[in-house]
């Protein structure tokens, strides 16, 4: 009886062994035919092979291998209507794709949403997650993939707001990158509605995605457009501090601490904007004017000077720092020695600016006016100065003051 039971056994493991033998066998035989198919590219005959050897348990061995070349045949037969593979069929094969070889699942994702979009055109819900996915799981932006996720969603009736605050962020990413193409702009005015919808769900964005810098630089830029400089200047100080060699950030954080009368960081603004385009002029000069409202003489006279040099002799920088030099010599007020020679410094500047720029009659004025407190000869000859000698202002009142007036 036991040697019974024994031989029985002995049967069925053997008639086992033979069966799994077999099916690794056709397994084996089946995948490299469906290789072969797929090198060639006889995708109409691989489809069929690997929807067979879908229903392989033991494929998973080949996974990525298989599901890769897999996803290259559904992509190429996908177009012809005759196979009858329905969006439902298409999902679930990509999703056992994602399951069994989650080394691709990148490409799986945009594989699927790719074919979904662009051969069944589902709507906008049932694409979106798949690029959204597929875009977390890339860690960056792809542009194609936002411009898929833009175009689609501009036909959609979005209901979701944080759905519509992360198309709105896509949106701007767009416009900042491509400003000569229209559409984006124009879908962000439908998105919104109005403009006071757009700065609502800008300032919804910036709580939901602090990190966007696209969306930080619009909503400044809205805000500048009402005027509400108080609102912009923070945003912009954080884009100057997160991207310092952006210029349209620094420009944009001077212009509004300029309106809102920030004397120190338009100044900060100003230097930093000179230090990344030191060809303009109107940097130095307006620098100069910052630094004489600080009383701060030598460094104002400095940023004159050098708008000036920039400028190719620039007329109305060269009578800013006469300004500098009259000024001071108001403010000591005592009309002595060195006095009358610090105005002489003053005269000389309006001299050379008028002869730069004849356009500035106002400065004829200017220089009558101060030419009854110049030094004359007798002056100079007092303190033992001849013709050709080098004079430099002295006392508390000019030791800023660092260049020399020389005697006529």
């Amino acid at each position: 009886m036991k040697r019974s039971v024994f031989a029985l056994l002995l049967f069925f493991l053997t008639l086992n062994s033979a069966v799994l033998s077999g099916t690794a066998d056709s397994l084996f035989y089946e995948y490299n035919r469906f290789s072969s198919q797929v090198a060639y590219g006889n995708y109409d005959s691989a489809y069929y092979t690997g929807e067979k050897l879908m229903t392989y348990p033991g494929v998973t061995a080949y996974s990525k291998w298989f599901y890769p070349k897999f996803a290259e045949v559904i992509i190429n037969i996908v177009g012809d209507t005759s196979k009858g593979i329905s969006p439902a069929q298409i999902s679930d094969r990509f999703l056992t794709f994602r399951n069994h070889d989650p080394q691709n699942t990148l490409s799986y994702l945009v594989q699927e949403a790719f074919i979904l979009d662009k051969y069944y055109d589902m709507p906008f819900e049932k694409i979106y997650p798949l690029y959204k996915s597929a875009l977390e799981l890339k860690g960056g932006v792809d542009d194609v993939i936002l411009q898929r996720i833009s175009e689609k969603a501009s036909r959609a009736d979005l209901k979701d707001s944080n759905t519509i605050l992360n198309i709105l962020d896509i949106y701007t990413y767009l416009l900042e990158k491509y400003p000569n193409t229209g559409k984006w702009g124009e879908m962000i005015s439908d998105l919104a509605g109005s403009e006071a919808g757009l700065i609502k769900l800008r300032q919804k964005l910036l709580a939901l995605k602090p990190e966007s810098l696209s969306n930080i630089w619009a909503l400044s830029s809205l805000y500048i457009e009402k005027e509400n400089y108080k609102e912009a200047q923070p945003l912009l100080r954080r884009l100057t501090f997160e991207v310092p060699g952006e210029i349209k950030y620094w420009k944009a954080y001077t212009f509004c601490s300029e309106k809102l009368k920030d004397d120190e960081n338009s100044l900060i603004g100003y230097l930093s904007l000179i230090k990344l385009d030191s060809t303009v002029k109107e940097y130095y000069f307006n620098v100069g004017v910052l630094f004489e409202k600080k009383d701060n003489y030598q460094a104002a006279v400095k940023y004159f000077k050098k708008a000036s040099e920039v400028g190719n002799g620039w007329g109305r920088a060269l009578f800013y720092e006469g300004l500098v030099y009259e000024n001071s010599a108001r403010s000591c007020g005592k009309l002595e020695f060195d006095d009358k020679c610090v105005y002489q410094l003053a005269y000389e500047r309006y001299l050379n600016a008028l002869g730069y720029d004849p356009s500035m009659t106002e400065l004829q004025k200017q220089i009558e006016e101060i030419e009854k407190y110049l030094p004359e000869q007798a002056d100079f000859a007092s303190k033992g100065y001849k013709s050709g000698d080098k004079v430099k202002p002295g006392g508390n009142c000019y030791n800023w003051i660092e260049i020399e007036l020389t005697v006529q």
